[in-house]
């Protein structure tokens, strides 16, 4: 049976929105909302094995277009809500990133502080900024420098001079094409593309472990993404050009399917040779018609994961720490994706890139999943995807109103009068019948302030 949210037309509730991960392995589609008290509800998903994306990357189009139907048509049989704009994730080996400055001179900067508006013109001139490589993604900001000084929190301050040093994700214009043709063919409007470890990084990381210095590593099919985070923002990208998919590709060359390899992997591997049993033997059947069957012992088969897992995804995620030039902030390690989930993997992490590790599950921010399923590293993009969406299209409410429905009580206009002037007098009373009246009318529809 589907499940229907149910609402009053009359009343104005959150946004129903869509966060779509087009995988290498996987297309999962989730829907859900952001309900009053700033928790995420997942409301329904769809996911099925992706066909037509390689390394993260779509290849062929119509394959992809044809995936991301049965994903649709698998949600909409669960949920009785129409699907027609989606926020989808950007990630594969054509991700690059570049750093920028900006700078906005202000003349009355010493009487009047810093805005808000002025530092969302500033991101607003590099989001529209001409790159030759490629479509800026998203632009992530660093820092900022007030007067020289230099702040994360530029908002309130008093200068004459603000400059903001930037971090432009660009992805290849033809790859970004590719997405958005997908989803278009799927009958859905693109509405962001977002960096998908930055999705992840939005429902496996604490606000802790990011003030602190962390780094996340969400291991895919086709690539494993990095991304390091400091004083609480993303400092640094980099996507690694190997996933999951490879270590299967090995254990498959043990004359086994891909999909006997890859269940192989997930209910047998260990990335610790040391922690493998010699005497324990698997016997996969033939599937291909030769009629005899093929016998691994699980010390092989560690042999095979731990050397793929080490050298070329681990090692390689070193590599990118030490070379970024904030090595020395990294204090720890979560580790995301399908890949995460590769037993012992942690405790090689740990070896390796010598930081406290641990495995991130999607769960900052929402309120109870309707599936165990999801409660799963593999679904960390796209229910990271379904967060981001929602805190974007979504603000906070209050009963039935919403805050598009609330009066501004801001005191911005205000700021520049003096405080003995009648005129600012006159306005704080008007601000504070406007506070009364807003509350009166919320008690009246029954609900509260917390």
């Amino acid at each position: 049976m589907r499940r229907k949210i149910q609402s009053q037309p009359e009343e104005k509730g959150p946004n129903m929105v869509v966060g779509l991960d087009i995988g290498t392995t996987k297309i999962l589609m989730v829907m859900g909302l952001l309900r009053e008290d700033g928790k995420i509800e997942v409301c329904g998903y769809g996911k099925v094995p992706s066909n037509g994306v390689e390394f993260g990357q779509v290849f062929n189009v119509q394959e992809t277009i044809n995936s991301i139907l049965a994903a649709k048509k698998e949600l909409l049989n669960k949920i009785d809500e129409p699907i027609s704009s989606v926020y989808v994730g950007v990630a594969g080996r054509h991700i690059h990133s570049m750093s920028c400055t900006n700078s906005i001179t202000r003349p009355n900067g010493l009487d009047k502080m810093v805005s808000k508006e002025e530092i969302d013109k500033m991101i607003a001139q590099m989001e529209s900024y001409s790159v030759d490589s490629g479509d800026i993604i998203t632009v992530i900001p660093q820092f900022y420098e007030v007067d020289g000084l230099p702040t994360l929190k530029p908002v309130g301050t008093l200068c004459q001079k603000v400059t903001g040093q930037y971090q432009l994700i660009v992805g290849n214009t033809l790859e970004v094409r590719k997405i958005r043709k997908s989803a278009d063919g799927a009958g859905l409007d693109v509405r962001d593309l977002i960096l998908e470890p930055m999705a992840s990084g939005a429902v496996c990381l604490t606000e802790e472990e990011k003030n602190q210095g962390v780094a996340l590593v969400d291991i895919g099919g086709g690539t494993s993404d990095l991304i390091l985070y400091e004083s609480g923002v993303p400092i640094y990208i980099k996507v690694i050009p190997v996933g999951g998919k490879l270590v299967t590709r090995d254990i498959q060359s043990l004359n086994l399917s891909f999909e006997q390899a890859e269940a192989l992997k997930i209910k047998h591997g260990t990335c610790l040779v040391d922690k493998a049993n010699r005497n324990n033997v698997f016997t996969i059947p033939d599937t291909a018609g030769y009629g005899s069957p093929t016998s691994i012992n699980e010390y092989t088969l560690a042999n095979v994961i731990q050397s793929r897992v080490k050298q070329d995804i681990l090692e390689a995620i070193k590599r990118e720490i030490d070379a970024s030039g904030y090595a020395s902030r990294i204090k720890n390690v979560v580790l995301t994706g399908g890949g995460a989930m590769i037993r012992d993997i942690k405790q090689l992490s740990e070896f390796v890139l010598q930081r406290r590790t641990r495995i991130g599950f999607p769960i900052n921010g929402f309120s109870t999943t309707p599936d165990s399923d999801l409660k799963n590293p593999i679904c960390a993009t796209a229910l990271g995807l379904l967060k981001m969406g929602c805190l974007a299209e979504n603000q906070p409410y209050i009963g039935n109103k919403s805050t598009d429905d609330i009066v501004d009580f801001s005191t911005d206009d205000i700021q520049d009068v003096d405080d003995d002037s009648p005129k600012r007098a006159g306005k704080l009373s008007q601000l504070s019948k406007k506070l009364e009246s807003w509350l009166r009318n919320i008690l009246a529809d029954g609900g509260g302030v917390e």
